[in-house]
């Protein structure tokens, strides 16, 4: 075996002049997704660059089927489809539809096909349904899968393993197989792929039987059983489809959670969930072993399988659309009765199920709407009730597969800190054994394992990410900074408070006199004008910042309730004898003030010291970092103390909430610094978190900590003093000592050499600095841990008169 791998583009020129693969037929299963579209782009791309070597005979047309579970997925993916072909071949007609499929300019048939796999497919609706209907229509349910509720846990389990399906996948490919007659008979598929991510669908499974395991009184140790019996019934199908049916059978899923786990010499794995890809996900560690478990299964039954661990590049832009409701966040608000809700919806958007599928909700979408603020020790039970709002509209939001959709900032932190597959190199891969089977010379697969961890290549995901359009989505203050779908609650509110930075910065120097006395009100575009005559933060800017100023602005900013409440933020100007500029200014302002009621909308509370010194908190009707529906003006103080009460934690009730404000993704833009080096709320938190309000004091309590353990802060001591101490390290880098710099070159610089503060980027150095980074065995060129070096003591004055006496070594 050796270790370069064969040269393509040859392989490529010798299957075309052969002719023998113009008849194949290749099926990837979740194919219309993010990894599996790209794999079926990919195939077709290979496919007519051999066309363009060797012409096949007028009656060849090689076949690749792609799956969709839905309509929606197959018509997102034919968008995806026709716009690919169009930026290759612009000169061409579009594809032709033709039998549930298109074909191409080049004959090539893109055949789009439904399949769904879930182990019992009625109880999908079922756990979507409001959670006070699911016990009348328990019965019913559990009959039409052949169980009857009257009986015991373990008959029912019993039954409901006879109603899952034994071979989807060799069902579904012998139907389709015989659809094809005379010289297009199929008798063996060239390929087939299996993207459908079988770890997560697996956990998704569960959580529909532990729906049933709710209402059913001992019905928990069967939800166990169910789900081995569908993993050991997608073995021995699978196994059937490689024996029987295909030339080639790939396998391709994730670690589910992109190789951020550790593991020591004994094979234990420890997972790193301070960034969990999907939020607060309770399945993200049992998501991690089903990977591990099915990859076991999978490689002892000799199929391959290609395992992503590290996160997987974007597959699809929305610019200028709404963006669904976190899917979790979705079903809560529909299980609660319409009157405890605690926003006021839309009529059209009330949750109510549409009359021809009772089992599918009308969308919802992220909405701003204006936050409330309370005493952040509340005691009061007054209930609170939050507008609809209108719906947020981000420049862009990109997707990627099934970890939905997310800002710019956040993909750019989460592609530094977890690393990057594009889709383009993982689908690469997977066409290539589609078409051409494993490298002869150095197999992909050794042993049917592909472990695929970042390349070279995530360099085209960075160049996409830098590109000026989308660059500009982080550094306006105005776009959301995260969206909800992606990382936890703490790494949100951390890109959030570096948009309250942002977004203050650019309101001290915006210059309204620069806005026409005269100005043409229809054609004022309020955020472009904005951007253009207010500043780019930077962190020169930053260092000059003091903590007590910059917490009154924020407060001023983050309590804001009117455009006037903004008013005091801007430079004096001379607006008022001019009333269309007047006008102008106050669009900016209210764009401005939208921004910043995003924040809480999205789920990340803000916590702030009013005039008189009382801790207030700024919030929307959902609070992320306890996954908490704020429905009355006590309800984060009451949940916070019943918290404390169950942890049995020894610690004052305000050490534990502040160990909650530390960790869990409060924004916290008082004065000083809150640091917990707890991981949990297990641990003693007496001597484990502690509130600072000096920088000395900062630094000595991280200097006691134990190096590379795992702490976290806030409050804008805190981050001011990390930004600081980042800008310092930066301003080390010297063009004269080429690329021994490290991480030192990771921020833009503008035309005058100063750092620009991309919250993205300084979100991922924020990581690694608290004891988050990726192990790859070289990521001490990530970052710093503790946000500065610490200090090296001058040893020479103990050294020197002993050398003297005795050289070192010398004799």
């Amino acid at each position: 075996m050796g270790f370069k791998k064969e040269r393509l583009g040859p392989l490529l020129v010798d299957a075309a002049r052969s002719g023998e693969r113009y008849r194949d037929v290749h099926v990837f299963f979740g194919g219309t997704g993010g990894v599996g579209g790209t794999a079926v782009l990919e195939l077709l791309s290979m496919y007519e660059e051999m066309l363009c070597v060797a012409p096949p005979a007028d009656e060849d047309v090689p076949i690749i089927v792609a799956t969709g579970a839905s309509p929606k997925e197959i018509q997102v993916f034919t968008k995806r489809l026709f716009r690919y072909v169009q930026s290759r071949h612009p000169e061409m007609k579009p594809p032709t539809p033709m039998h549930h499929g298109y074909l191409t300019h080049s004959g090539v048939f893109i055949a789009l096909e439904r399949f769904e796999i879930d182990a019992l497919p009625k109880l999908k609706p079922f756990a979507q349904l409001p959670e006070r209907q699911r016990r009348e229509r328990l019965p019913a349910v559990l009959e039409g899968l052949g169980g009857r509720i009257e009986n015991s846990p373990e008959r029912i389990g019993a039954d409901l393993a006879k109603a899952v399906p034994t071979d989807p996948f060799s069902r579904w490919l012998t139907e389709y197989r015989g659809q094809w007659r005379g010289d297009r008979r199929v008798e063996r598929f060239r390929s087939v792929t299996i993207g459908i991510p079988i770890p997560t669908l697996l956990s998704y499974h569960e959580r529909n039987l532990d729906v049933v395991a709710e209402l059913i009184d001992g019905f928990a140790p069967e939800v166990e059983k169910l789900k081995e019996h569908f993993v050991a019934i997608l073995q021995d199908d699978l196994t059937h489809v490689r024996d029987d049916l295909t030339e080639t059978l790939v396998i391709a899923h994730t670690t589910a959670v992109g190789g951020m786990y550790d593991e020591d010499h004994t094979g234990r794995i420890s997972i790193r969930l301070g960034f969990a890809h999907s939020a607060h996900d309770e399945k993200l560690a049992e998501k991690q072993q089903y990977a591990a478990a099915l990859t076991q299964r999978y490689v002892k039954a000799g199929i391959n399988v290609l395992i992503t661990a590290a996160a997987i590049g974007v597959d699809e832009v929305r610019i200028r659309e709404h963006i669904p409701l976190h899917s979790g966040l979705r079903q809560r608000l529909d299980d609660m009765p319409e009157e405890m809700r605690p926003i006021r919806e839309p009529p059209e958007r009330s949750g109510r199920m549409r009359k021809e599928d009772p089992g599918e909700r009308k969308p919802r979408f992220l909405r701003w709407f204006q936050p409330i603020t309370v005493t952040l020790d509340a005691t009061q039970r007054k209930a609170v009730k939050f507008d609809e709002g209108e719906e947020i509209v981000p420049s862009y939001a990109l997707r990627s597969g099934e970890n939905g959709f997310f800002s710019v900032a956040n993909a750019d932190a989460l592609y530094r800190v977890m690393r990057v597959a594009s889709t383009s190199e993982l689908g690469l891969v997977l066409a290539r054994m589609a078409l051409l089977k494993d490298d002869n010379q150095s197999p992909w697969f050794p042993e049917h394992v592909c472990y695929y961890t970042e390349s070279d290549n995530s360099r085209q995901v960075f160049d996409f990410l830098s590109q000026d359009r989308l660059r500009q989505a982080q550094l306006s203050g105005l776009d959301p900074m995260a969206l909800q779908d992606l990382g936890s609650a703490k790494h949100q509110g951390e890109l959030h408070t570096l948009a309250l930075f942002i977004l203050l910065h650019r309101l001290r120097t915006f210059d309204v006199n620069a806005i026409d006395p005269y100005v043409d009100l229809q054609r004022f575009d309020p955020e472009a004008f904005f951007i253009e005559h207010s500043d780019t933060l930077t962190l020169e800017t930053v260092a000059s910042w003091r903590v007590e100023s910059l917490a009154s602005d924020l407060r001023r900013l983050v309590s804001a309730d009117s455009v006037q409440d903004l008013e005091p933020l801007l430079r004096p100007t001379g607006e008022e004898l001019f009333p269309k500029r007047r006008d102008a200014k106050q669009r900016v302002l209210s764009r401005a003030l939208h921004a910043v009621w995003a924040i809480p909308s999205l789920g990340s509370p803000i916590v702030f010291a009013d005039e008189h010194g009382v801790n207030q908190l700024r919030t929307g009707y959902y609070i992320a970092p306890l996954e908490l529906f704020f429905t009355h003006e006590s309800r984060l103080s009451e949940e916070l103390r019943t918290l404390h009460q169950r942890s049995r934690n020894r610690c004052s009730y305000q050490m534990y909430r502040d160990f909650n404000l530390a960790t869990g993704g409060f924004i916290d833009v008082r004065p000083h610094a809150i640091v917990s080096s707890a991981g949990n709320d297990r641990d003693d938190l007496r001597d484990r978190v502690r509130t600072v309000r000096t920088e000395e004091d900062l630094r000595a309590l991280i200097g006691e900590m134990e190096p590379y353990s795992f702490f976290s802060t806030c409050g804008l001591l805190a981050v001011l003093f990390r930004l600081r101490a980042l800008h310092g390290m930066m301003q080390e880098s010297m063009v004269e000592i080429g690329t021994l710099q490290s991480f030192r070159w990771q921020l833009p610089r503008d035309a005058a050499g100063r750092l620009i503060l991309v919250p993205g980027i300084l979100e991922g150095l924020r990581m690694v600095s608290e004891g988050l980074e990726k192990t790859t065995g070289t990521e001490r060129l990530d970052g710093m841990w503790g946000y500065e070096r610490r200090e090296i003591l001058d040893r020479r004055p103990m050294l020197v008169p002993v050398t003297l006496q005795r050289p070192l070594g010398l004799e």
